[in-house]
């Protein structure tokens, strides 16, 4: 019986050559970054589920607040990115169905948030920028609604670390599971947390064991970046080694001017010789012993006499490298890219920068700010507190009780400073006039709340009448676009 004829196709010296180069494979993927080639072999990640991903979070945690204490460019991003995204805070604005309902909200509000800290540090301004700020230095932050029957609105906001929220995993009777300390029902939704009742970093804990909070009890500040993520990473995850490995390389170039700069000269002396006795500096023989020999001290005007056969050199201590800045420069670089930051912002190094360049960065920050307010801050802390400050607030008699639009609110961010103040202005009232926007809207891109501009305008010029002031001469001025300047 004849049996069927096999071919093989023997590789060619070109394809084998590659292969050997690590460009492709013998059996090479349509993705260049897919290749198992020689090149990439040892590129080898752990792919598994964003609610494994980061099993040694406490870790990177650790080291995450350990740059923010001891490195300067990472306490610099944390400080003004909490700062910037920040400012005064991200305030409420009532959609109420009157405006007098809409007043009494703002009203209440405002006498309830100077008292909201459990803590009794700060208002509740002060408290988005301590969640802001933990969430960017470890990751994630937790905030407790607490009742309080001791105000007139029985509602507190305590923060607490995310050491609080233990690694715990464990499948539960009622078919709950618990992974890394947040308990999931069986269609994934987070039904409660389990919690220490004491940070975990205090010593002489006598009881600490996890306790179950209702889910509707906890806010849980974080940023995901994958579907299905429980737990949040600190935004310098990907630049801690490189600014450890740059803070290092920073310090031992310090160290290496410091012990270059400690030698200043270098005496030679001739061999002795047994029949004379060499006198020193300050006239007296010199023993056989040199570390007895006094060294000179060197002063502004001196003339020190060197004895016979003495010489001074003088050391010339190295400088810093020839590329020391401008590596330093692209280091830095690739962190502020990371960090979704201009790199002046992160540095303070304005140089060889015009205002276009920083116009356009600052645009693109603002974009980066803008979705983390939107996204993250006000979906899982502002929304869940205001929703749960109007059921206090009825419960308690503050706010009546009907469907009045209570819990619709618009959330203004801090506005941020003109650029250049003239042009900026131009510009709104060019869109306003030619109803590209209204100037409610113009006014809460800057932070501003349009209708008590109005009422401060209003009681403004009823004072001003009232004691018989002329009305003030810029009240009426229509501006007007100006010519930009040619381009040279």
């Amino acid at each position: 019986m004849k049996l069927p004829r096999t071919t093989t196709r023997t590789p060619g010296i070109l394809e084998r050559l590659l292969s050997r180069l690590g460009r492709i494979a013998p059996r090479a993927s349509t993705h260049e970054a897919a290749g198992t080639g020689r090149r990439l072999r040892g590129w080898l990640p752990w792919d598994t589920s964003p609610r494994r991903e980061h099993m040694r979070l406490a870790l990177l945690r650790a080291r995450a607040r350990d740059a923010c204490r001891n490195n300067a460019i990472a306490r610099a991003a944390i400080d003004r990115m909490t700062s910037d995204f920040i400012g005064t805070g991200v305030s409420p604005k009532p959609l109420a169905d009157t405006e007098d309902m809409r007043m009494r909200l703002i009203d209440t509000w405002e006498a309830w948030s100077l008292e909201c800290d459990a803590d009794g540090q700060t208002d509740f301004y002060g408290l988005q920028t301590l969640a802001m700020r933990s969430m960017l230095e470890s990751g994630e932050v937790l905030g407790l609604l607490e009742p309080d029957e001791a105000t007139g609105i029985p509602l507190k906001i305590r923060l607490i670390e995310s050491d609080h929220l233990p690694f715990k995993n464990e499948m539960l009777k009622n078919g709950n599971r618990i992974i890394d300390g947040i308990e999931l029902d069986r269609r994934g939704r987070r039904v409660a947390y389990w919690l220490h009742p004491n940070h975990p970093g205090d010593h002489n804990l006598i009881n600490n064991d996890p306790v179950r909070v209702d889910a509707k009890r906890v806010l849980h500040l974080f940023e995901s970046t994958r579907p299905g993520q429980l737990r949040g990473v600190p935004v310098l995850a990907p630049v801690l080694v490189r600014l450890k490995d740059l803070d290092e390389f920073d310090d031992a170039q310090l160290i290496r001017q410091k012990i270059a700069n400690l030698f200043v000269g270098f005496i030679t002396r001739p061999a002795p010789d047994p029949a004379t006795s060499p006198i020193g500096p300050d006239g007296q023989p010199l023993s056989d012993d040199l570390s007895e020999q006094p060294a000179l001290e060197f002063e502004p005007g001196l003339l020190q006499e060197l004895a016979e056969g003495e010489d001074v050199t003088f050391s010339e201590p190295p400088g810093a490298p020839s590329g020391y800045r401008d590596f330093t420069r692209a280091q830095l670089h690739i962190v502020s890219a990371a960090l979704g930051m201009p790199y002046p912002f992160l540095t303070g190094d304005y140089s060889d920068v015009n205002d276009r360049v920083v116009r356009v960065a600052i645009n693109e920050y603002k974009r980066r700010a803008m979705s983390l307010i939107r996204n993250v801050l006000v979906p899982k802390f502002c929304d869940p507190i205001r929703r749960a400050w109007v059921d206090a607030a009825v419960l308690s008699g503050a706010l009546p009780t009907g469907n009045h639009n209570l819990k619709l609110t618009r959330w203004t961010p801090h506005g941020w400073a003109y650029i250049q103040p003239v042009q900026d202005i131009q510009a709104d009232v060019l869109a306003i006039n030619n109803k590209l926007k209204s100037r409610s809207e113009a006014m809460l891109e800057r932070g501003y709340d349009a209708e008590m501009i109005d009422r401060e305008i209003a009681a403004d010029l009823a004072r001003e009448k009232s004691l018989g002031l002329p009305p003030c001469p810029g009240t009426h001025v229509v501006l007007k676009p100006e010519t930009p300047p040619q381009e040279p």
